[in-house]
């Protein structure tokens, strides 16, 4: 390990020239090479060109024009972890450094809190994210090219496991790297699960990872509702859409002023513990009938909505009288019948939940309007 500045630089040998596959940003893809190295960076690194960068440092130390280089904003000499395992003579030997401040469901949109981090010049704010998941293996025995593509699938479902295991919820982060190298000659065309390679690699990577993110000091960490509808594609600029298109419009009242107590009044629910309740019954109840495992509607029947499913509807009232009573109701009534925007498109349980929500808040904002004019009692 060494000290780069107030950065770490931690710089692998390998036995031998091995054979590679890495998605690494310096020399990705297959290789050959017996350097590996894990570079970190600063927090909010913005360097246009990393890869530039990167030459750089294995000129400072040395490195071969072959080295296979990671990038990292994880503290490396507080989470680097190594572990070995070996199955019937097979051995595998994981290298493991993790900060996932980004983590995220593959698939799922970033939240507003993790995209506040990013560096603000980029325009896509996704670029050298904090937070990634690097692991490099080698295992003792040759691989095929379609074993070293296994490999990388066998360390990623493990990578995925092990954050299940440190109770981090996302399948990864938007910047994870991984490297799997072995021996060179004519080996084993397979590294899945069902493998002496495949389990040995699992089990090491499994716990290097998991390890790695102890390490780093991440827990589970309960989200609000809005992030979590964010990362669902439910944001607050979706919300605000459908909200503004069943406004009928108030000559008083400026739509850009609307907006704004829309905003705040979004802001000052996501902190009530029992919206956020009730509006996780409801979404965790979607992801249960998109899975097929709610009793009575499974083979696909929940997402045609059946009629005799009242519980969306029900969770739909409770937050509507809870946040805005009955005034609320009614509002949360005519945005469920008309479902406009993103309300159109969610399944049986959120466009109940959102449309509730999205109604209470605009019941708030007139009730709030009137009151302000003195024309509720007119």
């Amino acid at each position: 390990m060494e000290d780069n500045g107030n950065e770490g630089f931690a710089i692998m040998t390998l036995p031998g020239r091995y054979r590679m596959l890495s998605s690494c940003i310096r020399n990705g893809g297959f290789a050959e090479g017996e350097t590996v190295f894990f570079y970190e960076v600063p927090l909010g690194y913005d360097d246009p060109f990393p890869e530039e960068d990167m030459e750089r440092q294995c000129a400072r130390f040395d490195l071969p024009p072959d080295a296979v280089g990671f990038m990292t904003a994880a503290d490396i000499r507080r989470v680097i972890t190594v572990c070995e395992e070996e199955v019937n003579g097979t051995r595998a030997i994981a290298v493991a450094t993790a900060g996932v401040t980004n983590a995220v469901y593959a698939g799922e949109r970033l939240s507003k809190e993790v995209l506040d981090l990013l560096p603000v010049h980029d325009p896509a704010r996704k670029r050298n994210p904090p937070g990634t998941i690097n692991v490099l293996v080698a295992v003792n025995v040759p691989l095929q090219d379609c074993g070293l593509a296994n490999a990388v699938i066998t360390v990623t479902e493990a990578k995925s496991a092990a954050l299940m295991d440190a109770g981090v919820d996302g399948t990864g982060t938007t910047s994870d790297a991984v490297s799997v190298a072995c021996p060179p000659g004519d080996g084993c065309k397979y590294a899945g699960t069902a493998t002496d390679a495949g389990i040995a690699i699992a089990r090491a990577v499994r716990s290097a990872v998991a390890g790695s993110v102890r390490k780093w000091g991440n827990g589970k960490r309960p989200k609000d509702f809005v992030t979590k509808l964010d990362e669902i594609g439910v944001g607050e600029k979706e919300m605000w859409e459908a909200a503004a298109a069943l406004y009928v419009p108030n000559p008083d009242w400026e739509l850009e002023m609307i907006h704004g107590m829309f905003s705040r009044n979004l802001a000052t629910l996501r902190k009530d513990i029992n919206v956020n309740a009730m509006m996780f019954a409801a979404i965790n109840m979607e992801e249960m009938g998109l899975r097929d495992a709610m009793f009575g509607l499974d083979k696909g029947r929940f997402t045609e909505d059946p009629v005799h499913l009242v519980a969306d509807e029900l969770l739909g009232i409770a937050l509507a009288q809870y946040v805005a009573g009955t005034k609320g109701l009614f509002e949360y009534i005519r945005y469920d019948k008309k479902k406009p925007g993103v309300l159109g498109i969610l399944g049986p349980f959120l466009d109940d939940i959102v449309a509730s929500l999205i109604g209470s808040i605009m019941s708030r904002i007139y009730t709030e309007l009137l009151e302000g004019e003195d024309r509720l009692g007119s």
